[in-house]
């Protein structure tokens, strides 16, 4: 492990990170606002990185230890720079922490309440979401042609998904091309909402936390607040482009129809339509038909992409509807996209592999291949899927069992150690659509809090480094 170059690049970082900060200092302003806590932060960062930058290394291209140990510890890092601002206007450290690491890892899982911030908060809360949406390595690499040039590595080890999808031959043209294309949604979406009447600054909030499929809002009761089906529907929209592969987004943007023909991308959709189907019938009981199917699409694709919108408390529907909410949120949206969960991809590829298993029991002769499309999926790549998934399953069980352990009923445990882990935000129970988590043991926040960086990172990256022998050379 070359830790000087993992300090040196933390270092780049962090100075680049410091520069974020100009947005909330600009809402500041123009809204006449105290803008001190968000200058300290940038100075700080600033600072640190600059301190960190004097660190020399000769290592030009990382390998993934060092990649892995950029990623996840670069993330910690600018999740504690950016609870700066929460903590200098009142909120206590743990609860900055908790509301910053929820914001760049787009949980959503909130300790505020919203009303009560000032207007740059606000932004800087949703801006901490749409950063970490396509990720802050990713927009970190678009400013830095020295170190794009080598940071494939460091694409990958924060990459939401199994195969990086490359748009354009050079890396550093990849990642601006899918920023260029989140941008475009992001604008397009703004535009959208005002034009049904959301005021501007409500917009831009929104817009920065469904394409990021973050669900941090202005308001406590969520997008309900609006009370209008045809914001509701136009955020679902959104969310649902949001959950899908911008690589392939880039493609339609461009004329190419790939994306149709992509298994992932079928079977997202065949989900979103089965699931909003069985909610809508199973809701028919408390509903009208209309209302019925307004609140269970806009649900399933909120929970699905790991949004975390409400419409509508759903903690009051029945247990099975509930229990199908859950389901969603261990799935999530697809690989490459800002969702978070397992991904469609790697359940699609799982199920396939574990059909053939059983075949294979009773034919053992025969010679199985699990296909991916057209494509014949590497038995590397089969490994790889089975160990996140039992990863994922075991720190889920694990996590539940410690909230648990302090004292919280089942459901409660179980939704919000999977809604920390899967990015969703709100769960059921305590953790529910109604609530917020700042009623949680400080323990359990900082479990949650480990769950969410966890669950963004895909889990190898940040468990990597809590292993000895890692950071031996």
């Amino acid at each position: 492990m070359d830790v000087k170059y993992v300090c040196k690049t933390l270092g780049k970082l962090l100075t680049f990170f410091s520069l974020v900060f100009v947005i909330p200092i600009s809402v500041a302003i123009y809204y006449t606002e105290d803008f001190k806590p968000f200058l300290f932060s940038a100075l700080t960062s600033a600072l640190i990185g600059l301190i960190m930058c004097c660190v020399k290394s000769e290592m030009e291209t990382p390998r993934y230890k060092e990649a892995f140990a950029v990623v996840s510890i670069g993330w910690l890092l600018v999740s504690v720079v950016g609870s700066i601002p929460y903590v200098l206007i009142g909120i206590k450290p743990i609860d900055a922490f908790f509301e910053s690491m929820s914001g760049f890892t787009t949980t959503g899982a909130s300790v505020l309440t919203p009303e009560l911030l000032p207007k740059s908060v606000l932004i800087w809360r949703s801006l901490t979401q749409w950063l970490g949406g396509m990720g802050i390595i990713v927009l970190f690499l678009a400013f830095f042609p020295s170190i794009a040039k080598s940071g494939v590595t460091l694409f990958q080890a924060e990459y939401t998904g199994i195969t990086v999808l490359k748009v354009k031959p050079r890396l550093r043209d990849t990642v601006i091309s899918l920023y260029l294309t989140y941008m475009f949604f992001t604008v397009l979406e703004i535009t959208v909402l005002k034009l049904l009447g959301v005021p501007i600054f409500d917009a831009i909030n929104h817009a920065f936390t469904t394409l990021s499929t973050g669900g941090y809002s202005t308001h406590s009761e969520s997008i309900s607040y609006f009370k209008d089906f045809r914001v509701e529907f136009a955020i679902a929209f959104f969310a649902a482009i949001g959950g899908m592969n911008f690589a392939l987004l880039y493609y339609l943007l461009h004329g190419d129809l790939r994306i149709f023909r992509d298994p992932e991308f079928r079977l997202y959709i065949f989900l979103i339509l089965l699931f909003t189907t069985i909610l809508t019938i199973l809701n028919l009981k408390r509903f009208d038909f209309f209302n019925s199917f307004r609140y269970s699409i806009f649900q399933v694709i909120s929970i699905m992409t790991t949004t975390g919108y409400t419409t509508y408390d759903f903690d009051l529907w029945s247990d099975s509807a509930r229990f199908i909410l859950l389901l969603l949120m261990f799935i999530g949206g697809c690989s490459g996209s800002t969702a978070g969960g397992i991904k469609v991809l790697r359940m699609y590829i799982l199920t396939k592999y574990s059909a053939q298993q059983v075949l294979r029991s009773a034919e053992p002769k025969t010679v199985r291949l699990t296909k991916y499309g057209d494509l014949t999926v590497k038995r590397e790549l089969i490994d790889s899927i089975t160990t996140f998934f039992t990863l994922y399953i075991f720190i889920f069980i694990v996590s539940t069992l410690i909230i648990a352990l302090f004292g919280y009923d089942i459901v409660t445990s179980i939704s919000a150690s999977a809604a920390t882990l899967g990015n969703v935000g709100p769960g059921l129970g305590l953790a529910g659509a109604s609530e917020n988590y700042a009623n949680f043991n400080d323990l359990v926040k900082l479990l949650l809090i480990f769950n969410m960086w966890v669950g963004r990172l895909e889990i190898f990256s940040v468990l990597a480094i809590f292993i000895p022998h890692f950071w031996r050379e």
